[in-house]
């Protein structure tokens, strides 16, 4: 997927339905036999031109050819209707398919409560430059990463962040656990905590080009920002936290207006100066 032309942060790229969805529980649990019979079936009825776009998609497991497409290249979904998984299904959406994976993407990706998928870009792109998505959690160190790509896809990632050097790969696991350590610290209301800890675990955000997951990080600034005292600083970072959460878990997310209402009026939120009564 090459970009054609300049694009922004919030510009949207692809919105799409799903032309598949199937239970967690029938792809889970009912007999292979039974199961690929169903899918093959399914996928029959799909128009002729969808069946093309969803049968000429790439597999990573081999065997069964419907079941292989599924399983690598459909994405987890809750639609609702039910507790303890009920609602759990995979969806797939060929034209998504055709992103290829980057721990440290220029693309989004959020579905949204109608189950559309909306790709959305994080930094600039310049025309020609390839648009991508991660499968992965961008805040995990390079070893899970590479163990779950393998396991759950059965690549091994080549991506610029995953290829780095032996040394620059360390530093950049030692930034992500210090990532993971400081939001434990900044979670937590009894901790000493200064301002100087909320602009260092943004700096290593920054660091770490972790555009595609700026939500928490910012929504966490704004919250401990506030809970310092510091309003106008609490305001600039909770407006960051909507556009965001808006880009990666839509504008309907609790997060997004949480931050809206911090962002209207922080002194009247009840984080202020928390951390300093």
């Amino acid at each position: 997927m090459i970009a054609n032309k300049t694009l922004a942060r919030g510009d949207n790229v692809m919105l799409k339905t799903p032309v598949f969805l199937a239970h967690r529980a029938f792809i889970e649990r009912t007999p292979a036999a039974d199961r690929h019979t169903l899918l093959d079936a399914v996928a029959g009825f799909l128009p002729p031109a969808t069946r093309a776009g969803f049968l000429g998609q790439m597999g990573h497991f081999g065997g069964h050819q419907v079941s292989d497409i599924m399983a690598t290249n459909s994405f987890q979904m809750d639609v609702g209707g039910g507790a303890q998984g009920d609602g759990h299904h995979y969806g797939n959406y060929p034209e998504v398919s055709r992103y290829n994976h980057d721990c440290r993407p220029n693309v989004a990706f959020r579905i949204g409560a109608d189950l559309r998928h909306r790709t959305t870009v994080v930094r600039p792109v310049k025309p020609g430059e390839e648009l991508t998505i991660t499968y992965l959690d961008p805040l995990a160190t390079r070893s899970v990463r590479q163990h779950r790509a393998k396991r759950a896809w059965g690549f091994e990632c080549g991506c610029s962040q995953c290829g780095l050097a032996k040394k620059q790969a360390a530093a950049s696991d030692a930034r992500l656990l210090e990532i993971e350590e400081l939001d434990r610290l900044l979670s937590d209301v009894s901790a000493r905590v200064t301002s100087a800890t909320v602009e260092r675990f943004l700096k290593l955000h920054a660091e770490e080009r972790l555009e595609a997951k700026l939500a928490g990080a910012y929504t966490t600034a704004a919250l401990n920002f506030n809970l310092l005292g510091k309003n106008k600083m609490a305001a600039k970072y909770a407006r960051l936290a909507v556009e965001a959460g808006t880009i990666e878990n839509g504008p309907e997310s609790e997060d997004v207006e949480a931050m809206k209402a911090l962002a209207a009026d922080p002194k009247k939120h009840f984080t202020w100066r928390g951390r300093v009564r």
